[in-house]
């Protein structure tokens, strides 16, 4: 411990301070001169700020210009865009609404709640925009951003079944192609509609608006229904199937699928002979000319009773059948519990 002289280190103190300061206007000399660096690098800083805020906002209206230059809206349309500016989160620039999907979905909803669009308003400027899913496992927001060309199912109020194909999307309807010789709809028919992607079979309820011979159009709807949050879908799927070890010599086994989806199995283990990690070839006909696949076995379950497979090396071919198949028999059971 350090011990001092506590009264020559006062006069030192007090020495030092009157080296300073020797009068009260000198320290109001040094008062104001300090107040005013301050002041003059708080009025520095915020220049600073607002040089970059004014930046910032011209290059986002540039942005903004240049996209809406790229889209040609309408002037109704570009007057909507700017409506939809007072539904943004503070902090983000109207720009945001013609390049994040997200943003301007949950401004859409908001304008709609609020009674300033219509939903047909909302979905023309979505499809001019050109907003769509870039994931094929992504929920829609709505219905206008289903690919054309998807496999569709529509199940009429009376639980009639009609197969389809997507084959065109406008601001106002949508319309399905459901092939030849197919019983026409009757118009504002209630419709349900069941389409599938990787995450899985998803619904929406619709209307007829009209039916054009063999193909028929539909109104929008954002309300989606999400059945399972997967990256692939799997249903409960009893199904005989063979299943043998990839070697030239091995002998097929019968076996049962016990449920199947877009990525894996799961299936029984004939006499127990496989086992974790083993390269399997599966074979199977679900309604659909043969399908032979190679998986992996990732895990073994119930005393070596049950193999759970991953799919190795799956075409997209491959993949839209079994998801097409499993979505026929999600819409089938559906109709059944009704």
């Amino acid at each position: 411990m350090v011990y001092g002289n506590q009264l020559k280190i006062a006069q030192f103190l007090n020495a030092l301070a009157q080296g300073f300061v020797q009068t009260r206007l000198e320290i109001l000399i040094l008062f104001v001169f300090v107040t005013a660096l301050l002041l003059v690098f708080t009025l520095y800083f915020v220049a600073q700020k607002r040089a970059a805020q004014r930046e910032s906002a011209n290059r986002s209206r540039e942005m903004l210009e240049h996209r809406l230059a790229e889209l040609e809206l309408s002037e109704p349309q570009i007057e909507l865009l700017g409506s939809m500016v007072r539904f943004l989160e503070a902090g983000l620039s109207e720009h945001v609404l013609l390049v994040n999907r997200h943003v301007f979905d949950e401004c859409a909803r908001r304008m709609v709640q609020a009674g300033a669009a219509s939903p047909d308003e909302m979905n023309a400027l979505r499809l001019s925009i050109g907003f769509r899913i870039t994931r094929p496992d992504e929920i829609p927001a709505s219905s206008l951003e289903l690919p054309e060309g998807s496999p569709v199912l529509l199940v009429v109020g009376t639980g009639r079944r009609l197969h389809g194909t997507l084959v065109a999307q406008a601001p106002g309807f949508m319309t399905v192609a459901l092939g030849q010789g197919a019983m026409p709809l009757p118009e504002n028919a209630a419709v349900t509609f069941y389409f599938h992607n990787s995450a899985g079979i998803f619904s929406f309820p619709t209307r007829v608006i009209r039916q054009l011979g063999d193909a028929v159009q539909l109104e929008h709807s954002g309300d989606i229904d999400r059945s399972q949050r997967r990256k692939y879908y799997r249903l409960s799927q009893k199904l005989p199937v063979y299943v043998k070890p990839c070697s030239a010599r091995a002998r097929p086994q019968e076996s049962m699928l016990l449920d199947l989806g877009g990525g894996g199995a799961s299936l029984t283990n004939p006499h127990s002979l496989m086992k974790n990690g083993d390269l399997v070839e599966i074979s199977f006909s679900p309604r659909m000319e043969k399908l032979t696949l190679v998986a992996r076995v990732v895990r073994v379950s119930r005393n070596l009773k049950v193999l759970h497979v991953r799919f190795e090396s799956l075409s997209e071919t491959e993949r839209n059948r079994i998801m097409s198949y499993l979505f026929t028999q999600a819409g089938e059971r559906r109709m059944r519990s009704r």
